[in-house]
């Protein structure tokens, strides 16, 4: 397998992605005396609050840990590109101190903003797609977590 993972564990994955409407299923050939499935992505991988939820824990940190993996190594190439000295970029740390309902808020807060950026990036694939402007790649890393206690 080209994954190097057993076919069960790929199946178990594949199962879970077609479950939240992740992929679809173009097309199957036989192969072997099976049918060999081909898909592809349907959707941007997020996942909202209530499929997050129901997720096994495991994959949820397997999940976390290749995109936190993924952002440092964005990061770092950006640094090392001299991106992150450009006077427009933005970054901050804010650590605070919530009840469980301030987090909740501030969480649909996040995912708003997010929601806008995404509605933002499709305004400018339009004026792109126009010809109106050249575009360059950008990343927005939205983290909000409980800290362990110090």
């Amino acid at each position: 397998m080209e994954l190097g993972a057993p076919l069960g564990v790929v199946s178990y994955h594949v199962r879970m992605l077609r479950d939240y409407d992740c992929v679809e299923l173009v097309r199957t050939e036989p192969r072997r005396g099976a049918l060999q499935h081909f898909y592809r992505a349907t959707a941007r991988p997020t996942l909202d609050e209530d499929q997050w939820r129901t997720l096994p824990a495991g994959l949820r940190g397997e999940l976390t840990g290749e995109t936190l993996t993924e952002l440092v190594t964005d990061l770092g190439a950006s640094a090392d590109a001299g991106h992150l000295q450009d006077p427009d970029v933005i970054l901050n740390r804010t650590p605070l101190e919530l009840d469980e309902k301030a987090f909740k808020k501030l969480n649909k807060l996040l995912n708003k903003t997010q929601e806008q950026a995404l509605a933002i990036a499709e305004e400018s694939a339009a004026r792109h797609n126009d010809g109106d402007t050249e575009v360059f790649p950008t990343e927005i890393a939205i983290l909000h977590f409980k800290r362990a206690a110090s």
